[in-house]
Order: C-alpha cells, then sequence, then structure tokens
C-alpha cells in the first residue's frame, strides 16, 4: 500500500514538472495571436446629377412705333388745343394716366336723329361767357368713378384736336369741367404713337390759334 502511494505522488509530481517545463519562473502565460478581423469598407456614395431648373423669360418685342422718338412730337404738360368745329383754342392739360380726352361741354342733351342717339352741347368760353354749340352722333356712353363721387355717366363723341402739327380726329368725352383750372384734359388716346410729355415745359407745341379760351 506504501509502495502504490508513493509511485502515485511520483508520477504526480513528474506530470507538474512536465507542464512548467521551459517556462521563466513567474513569467505570465504568452498572449495568443491577434486574429485580424476583416474590415469591410463603405459603400461608395455617388452624389445626385444636379437638377436643372429652365424658366421660361418672355421678352416684350415693342411695336415699332415705340423704338424711337425721332417722329413723335414733344409737347408740355400744358399746351393749347384747337378744337374744331368751333375754331376756338383752349388752354389744355396733358395727362398721360388719363384713359380719354375730355372737354368741358356745358347744356348736354341727348336726342334722336335718324334712329341714332345723338347729343347737342356748347362749347364756353369763361372770359366772355359765349358759346358755341355743337352736334354729334353719340360714339358710347363711359362710366366714369371718381372718388368720393360714385359712378358718373359721360357721353363719348369724336371731335377734331389739333396741338402743334398733330391734327387727330379722337374720342372725347363730355362733362361740365368749370371746377378745372383747364377746359381741355389731354389723355392717352390723342398722345399714344403720336406726342412725349416733357413735365418741365409749357406751350412748347405751337398750336395754331385763333382765339385763345381760359
Amino acid at each position: 500500500m506504501v509502495t502504490r502511494s508513493l509511485s502515485t505522488l511520483f508520477l504526480v509530481s513528474t506530470l507538474a514538472g512536465c507542464a512548467t517545463f521551459g517556462q521563466p519562473e513567474n513569467q505570465p502565460p504568452a498572449c495568443p495571436e491577434p486574429v485580424a478581423q476583416e474590415v469591410k469598407a463603405c459603400p461608395e456614395v455617388v452624389a445626385p446629377e444636379p437638377k436643372v431648373v429652365t424658366k421660361e423669360v418672355k421678352v416684350e418685342v415693342l411695336p415699332e412705333a415705340y423704338k424711337s422718338i425721332e417722329d413723335k412730337l414733344v409737347i408740355g404738360q400744358v399746351e393749347h388745343t384747337l378744337v374744331d368745329p368751333s375754331g376756338w383754342t383752349f388752354k389744355s392739360r396733358i395727362d398721360s394716366g388719363a384713359t380719354t380726352t375730355s372737354i368741358d361741354a356745358r347744356d348736354i342733351k341727348k336726342f334722336e336723329r335718324d334712329g341714332k342717339d345723338w347729343v347737342r352741347f356748347n362749347l364756353f368760353d369763361r372770359d366772355t361767357k359765349e358759346t358755341f354749340e355743337i352736334e354729334k352722333p353719340v360714339s358710347r356712353v363711359v362710366q366714369i368713378k371718381r372718388h368720393g363721387a360714385g359712378i358718373q355717366e359721360r357721353y363719348a363723341i369724336e371731335l377734331n384736336l389739333t396741338i402743334g402739327k398733330l391734327s387727330e380726329t379722337v374720342e372725347v368725352t363730355l362733362t361740365d369741367r368749370s371746377d378745372f383750372t383747364y377746359p381741355v384734359l389731354i389723355g392717352r388716346n390723342f398722345l399714344i404713337d403720336r406726342a412725349v410729355v416733357d413735365v418741365s415745359a409749357k406751350f412748347i407745341a405751337k398750336t395754331p390759334k385763333k382765339t385763345v379760351k381760359q
């Protein structure tokens, strides 16, 4: 029994000595070699194609009449206007903001002739109080909306007006302009394609005049 125990102790000692053979005392066991890990590359980021935004730009082509002013009459902010058939000349305000020309008319009366609407009215001389009666067919009835005064209806007729070298038959509305400084207001329907307004000047058109009416 004693012999077997000694044999077993010897065997255990031998095995323990074999396990530590060749390793320095107090030396920690060597670390295992690191295992290389596969690094996955990030996917390539492709920038989107730039979006091209197109915008249609309309270029206004001006008619030939607007391309130069050499052939237009230069007039001032106030001019003399010869009104036919009266042959009288009135001072007139040039107003490019007004659509239609208007004239000081008194005693306006509508009547019918040959089934059509006509109008009879008087031009008025503010100095001598003379009147000149005119009868004309009505071209249309214009509704004028004035600030604080509601809607006013005016008869429109055609009259021949002359300023400087310009002589044109245009539509004119009839209204009592006794509260205005000038008996005639020249609007765009007379000016367009014909005249350029110099707002710093007055009476530069040299209108042929017979009798100037204030």
